[in-house]
């Protein structure tokens, strides 16, 4: 989606600020501090039902997170340009409405014997989106496993993602919401629109979601899709949020949302490296960036057999253009087509 969003941490701070006594050095202790808010939580379904036996033994917890403006890659966004291209699309991609974690504060807690857990807030997130006179940051609340060894603070890097109460605008979430000032329901950041504004402060929101295709539609039209007002929902943060653990591999788009798309030879500059026998190929329309080109086109490959570890991932190629401009006029190369290449070469090097 488009983004009107941008970081306003001078804001925040400012808020903090406001809110905290200057001369009350005390308040800086974490043990001392009163929450500013508190989010209770409430895991369902078994852990040994969906978790991978062979994993060493672990622990339950949940922690809330912030999340920043997703920049998902062009190539898998509708309309699918050929049946190559949707097999592209299909190996290469996670869900473009996904929610995408930021680098900001993270509160974790381990989870009671009966599936529940206080997250208390300490501090307000630093990713705003909006401008001076509205903001807003959501976050979502995740359940995960920490494994033996694993750090011990935050979502650690190895842990398991077993459910979240937002992880997909397509889905039907509940997001903890940080309202500063007005409220503007035009700003594609999570957009909500057919839903009241978030009181200001914390609150917990929930809406029904909407599809991809309904999103590429209210795009074409100037506008931002819109929540069925029946499905919304706006409490208070202390209300229970529920999350229902999942298999593993339904979560992964939280750990590999997809990113904006990179342009490189064919070769990426490393002859051999790539082999077409592995990989879903397909040939389509380059996007022109709103300089109005218009024509060119490019290569976008995908594995096969997604990889082992790590995320799916999509490769773009052309044969002549710049790493950080694919229309330039001094390229960085200009390279014939190798025999795998899946374009027409008519009036190419």
């Amino acid at each position: 989606m488009a983004t009107m969003s941008r970081r306003s941490q001078g804001t925040a701070l400012a808020v903090i600020a406001a809110t905290a006594g200057c001369d009350d050095l005390a308040s800086l202790d974490e043990a001392a501090q009163t929450p500013l808010a508190s989010v209770r939580v409430r895991v369902t379904g078994d852990l040994a039902a969906v978790r991978d036996p062979a994993l060493p033994p672990g622990e339950l917890r949940v922690g809330l997170q912030w999340g920043v403006q997703g920049q998902h890659d062009r190539s898998c966004l509708p309309p699918v340009e050929s049946p190559e291209h949707a097999a592209v699309v299909e190996a290469g991609c996670y869900d473009p409405l996904s929610f995408v974690r930021g680098f900001d504060t993270t509160f974790e807690v381990a989870v009671d014997a009966d599936g529940t857990a206080t997250i208390e807030l300490l501090t307000l997130p630093t990713y705003l989106a909006g401008d001076v006179y509205a903001q807003i940051a959501y976050a979502s609340v995740f359940a995960y496993d920490v494994q033996e060894g694993s750090p011990g603070e935050g979502i650690p890097p190895g842990s398991v993602i077993y459910g979240a109460s937002f992880s997909s605008m397509a889905k039907p979430d509940t997001r903890l919401a940080f309202r500063h000032g007005g409220y503007n329901d035009q700003l594609a950041f999570y957009p909500r629109r057919g839903c009241a504004a978030p009181p200001e402060g914390f609150s917990l929101v929930s809406a029904g979601g909407f599809t991809v295709d309904q999103a590429v539609e209210a795009q074409a039209r100037g506008e931002l899709p819109s929540q069925n007002p029946a499905d919304c929902r706006v409490e208070t943060p202390d209300h229970v949020v529920e999350i229902a653990l999942r298999p593993p591999e339904e979560m992964q788009v939280l750990e590999c949302s997809s990113s904006g798309e990179f342009y490189g030879p064919p070769d990426r500059g490393l002859p051999g490296s790539f082999e077409p026998s592995e990989m879903r190929l397909a040939c389509t329309a380059m996007p022109d960036f709103g300089a109005g080109n218009t024509g060119k086109q490019q290569a976008v490959a995908a594995p096969i057999e997604p990889p082992k570890q790590g995320c799916k991932y999509i490769q773009h190629f052309i044969l002549r253009g710049c790493y950080l401009d694919p229309y330039c006029d001094i390229p960085d190369w200009d390279v014939p087509a190798p025999s795998w290449w899946p374009c027409p070469v008519d009036g190419e090097p």
